[in-house]
């Protein structure tokens, strides 16, 4: 169970690679310097929401595809909370996955990836596809496709603590993978609050 946990981590450490190299300095230093704060003020994990609320978020089905996989799970790693929900669409040979993520649970990690995203725009165009930032439902996002392998993602961020990821393969259109977004309420995932932080663990003399 800990394999999903550590692979939307490690999603999101190569979230905040790019952010650091498309954010101007003052803006990187800054989150870090949140991330500094955060680990001094309390040995205790940043509080994250809890997986069945996550798990609710998921689109119980999209335009088009039926739900076959549902399911949420926290893990501590590296003195970070994640939460992660993930859902599996299927249509025939279609397939689409939805993730979401709680990066509020990574602390200043979370925000400098965040960061990335709210300080840039991309608009590249491929004989076969593109890759592109857009909004959906007022939020940020960054969209590919490529029509000749028929698969595409979408990634937003929402409410400056949940990631959204959407993957999909064997796809019709482009349409099919942005339908699945916008199932996702997204202003009611913001909303969401996160659970009580655990009490804070004495350090060791």
């Amino acid at each position: 169970m800990k394999k999903m946990a550590a692979m939307g981590l490690a999603a999101l450490l190569a979230g905040a690679v790019w952010a650091e190299e498309e954010m101007d300095f003052g803006a990187m230093m800054q989150a870090l310097g949140q991330m500094a704060q955060t680990g001094a003020a309390s040995n205790a994990p940043p509080a994250a929401v809890s997986p069945k609320a996550l798990k609710e978020a998921l689109p119980k089905a999209i335009p088009g595809f039926e739900r076959v996989e549902a399911g949420a799970e926290k893990q501590g790693l590296f003195g970070m909370n994640t939460v992660i929900a993930t859902g599996v669409y299927e249509s025939g040979a279609k397939s689409i996955r939805l993730e979401i993520t709680d990066v509020g649970g990574m602390g200043g990690l979370g925000a400098m990836a965040m960061l990335g995203w709210t300080n840039s725009e991309v608009d590249k165009e491929t004989r076969t596809g593109f890759e592109r930032t857009t909004t959906y439902q007022g939020f940020k996002a960054l969209e590919s496709y490529d029509k000749e392998s028929k698969s595409g993602e979408i990634q937003i961020f929402d409410g400056g603590r949940f990631s959204v990821k959407i993957e999909g393969s064997d796809l019709d259109s482009f349409e099919e993978l942005a339908g699945a977004a916008n199932a996702v309420d997204l202003k009611a995932l913001s909303a969401l609050q996160p659970e009580a932080a655990p009490a804070a663990q004495p350090e060791t003399p």
